[in-house]
């Protein structure tokens, strides 16, 4: 078995048995992996503090055909701003379960581990965090190939620039024009403004997708939009939009 030592950003952490615990993580070179940390709970030094969610740290580990053995664990950035905000934390274990139910396991992607590195990040200090999330989102979906072109009408081809309105059927993948949605009930209504900002997220080098704003009438109504989509895909309910809808209710007058 070869030993691999290697950036990861720790997902999930679940205890196993009396002293270890199984660690889901994305590795810069290994991919979406889960682990086995052999008397973890008991470990005073190789793995102290090192398995909280949201942590990019440094991890060896062997791999095998069903769970790796990890052997160490370092902690290079906590993100601690996730662990004193529950707003922040619930976006933080959005991202994380939206990558457990949608990138495959061991296959590694330089980009995408980036894009998850620079999105904990962000979400550790970006004054907006429901931006971040949106925006990583479109940038996920768009690296996964589910992201469809939006440039025109599916029905008539009309180009954007024809248009200030147009209604996006997620669960079909098409763009409509104003004449040309027979059902904008069940689309996402978006401006061209907004429509302008997702073709940028698709392409803008990655340290400037953060600088891109998404408009604040606008924000929430995507995020529901692009999570619904995804719970549609997955076929389950992401049990952290649940957290985070309690959290809302508690910060509304």
């Amino acid at each position: 078995m070869t030993t691999r030592t290697t950036e990861a950003m720790i997902l999930q952490t679940r205890d196993y048995g009396e002293s270890d615990r199984l660690v889901s993580f994305l590795a810069r070179t290994g991919g979406r992996l889960q682990g086995i940390a052999k008397g973890a709970r008991r470990s005073k030094k190789r793995f102290v503090h090192a398995f909280e969610p949201g942590s990019l740290v440094e991890v060896t580990y062997r791999a095998r055909k069903s769970l790796a053995w990890i052997e160490g664990c370092k902690l290079i950035e906590p993100h601690l701003g996730l662990r004193t905000d529950v707003e922040r934390w619930g976006y933080a274990a959005l991202v994380s379960e939206i990558l457990l139910e949608m990138v495959p396991e061991a296959e590694p992607q330089d980009e995408l581990f980036e894009l998850v590195r620079q999105t904990f990040g962000r979400l550790t200090g970006d004054k907006d965090p429901v931006n971040v999330v949106v925006l990583f989102l479109l940038r996920f979906l768009d690296l996964a190939g589910y992201l469809p072109s939006l440039e025109a009408c599916g029905v008539c081809g009309k180009p954007l620039s024809r248009a200030r309105r147009w209604n996006w059927d997620l669960h079909r993948g098409t763009l409509s024009c104003p004449q040309h949605s027979p059902f904008p009930s069940e689309a996402l209504a978006l401006d061209l403004g907004t429509l302008m900002l997702i073709g940028r997220s698709r392409t803008v080098p990655l340290d400037r997708l953060w600088r891109l704003r998404v408009a604040q009438g606008r924000k929430m109504s995507v995020l529901r939009a692009l999570t619904g989509w995804v719970q549609g895909y997955i076929r389950k309910d992401l049990k952290s939009l649940h957290l985070l809808d309690q959290v809302r209710s508690t910060q509304d007058p």
